[in-house]
């Protein structure tokens, strides 16, 4: 969720300090200082696609946020057991998360809790789950800051159609950034899926280019097919660019995916 992230490979665990720290690391929310909002787009593979919206709310008592995720991959084809056409479907995935974050001592420390619905045709299953993170700001690190950040997300009790249930993606990320004077940053990261799917890294940097612009590149080894051409053959590379002030900010990223092609991510955000 949000393109500035995704530009950078993903690796944003540790970095994230603006409203789409709401999915990557729930205590990156405690450094906003003022009212943000924010919402991203996504065109994916298939005709899929993925939007969220988001607020974040900061006050002496901590950063209170909410968010709305919808994911559709469109109009389904049906076929029946002789493999002949019928009426399509619809199939979506939503969850709506609640999220608060605050200082304390000498961490930043959030959990932000989601109820989440999914439906395919005319089943349906609903879940709740958990994130919680945690993220520091170390000084005297050379000329800039280091920033560590950890999250466990989906903790929770997975989704149930009919009497099969399949687990939530349970993720504990682990990352590092250094930001630099002038708006420059790298960042890396590590992203384990402890129920069997692996680990996964990522590394990515912003840098600066003029005031206000910032050109983005980063690498990840989460999933895509081989093949593709041109760009696409870059599986796993992503490159971003965006704007950004004191009130707006405009990202975009996109994603080289190999043989499954490139997905296109676009986030606008305000602050108040």
């Amino acid at each position: 969720m949000g393109a500035r992230g995704l530009g950078m490979g993903g690796a944003y665990t540790a970095l994230a300090d603006e409203v789409n720290a709401l999915h990557w690391n729930p205590a990156g929310l405690s450094a906003l200082e003022k009212r943000e909002f924010g919402a991203s787009h996504a065109e994916m593979f298939e005709s899929t696609r993925l939007d969220f919206l988001a607020y974040a709310h900061p006050t002496q008592k901590g950063t209170f946020a909410g968010g709305l995720t919808y994911l559709s991959p469109g109009k389904i084809e049906g076929r029946d057991s002789q493999g002949r056409t019928t009426l399509g479907y619809d199939a979506s995935d939503a969850a709506v998360s609640a999220g608060y974050a605050r200082k304390l001592g000498h961490a930043d420390l959030g959990a932000a809790v989601k109820y989440i619905r999914s439906h395919i045709g005319s089943s349906e299953a609903q879940s709740f789950a958990v994130d919680l993170g945690a993220r520091r700001e170390l000084e005297g690190m050379g000329p800039g800051k280091l920033a560590l950040g950890v999250a466990m997300k989906n903790l929770g009790p997975g989704l149930k159609y009919d009497r099969e249930r399949n687990d939530l993606p349970l993720r504990l990320a682990v990352g590092a950034a250094y930001k630099l004077a002038g708006g420059h940053s790298i960042a890396a990261e590590a992203v384990n899926g402890p129920r069997g799917t692996g680990t996964d890294a990522s590394i990515g940097g912003e840098f600066q280019a003029i005031k206000n612009l910032h050109l983005r590149a980063g690498y990840t080894t989460k999933g895509a097919v081989p093949g593709g051409s041109g760009f696409d053959a870059a599986r796993g590379m992503t490159l971003g660019l965006g704007f950004r002030n004191e009130k707006w900010s405009l990202d975009y990223a996109v994603i080289a995916s190999g043989e499954l092609g490139r997905s296109h991510r676009f986030s606008v955000g305000a602050r108040w």
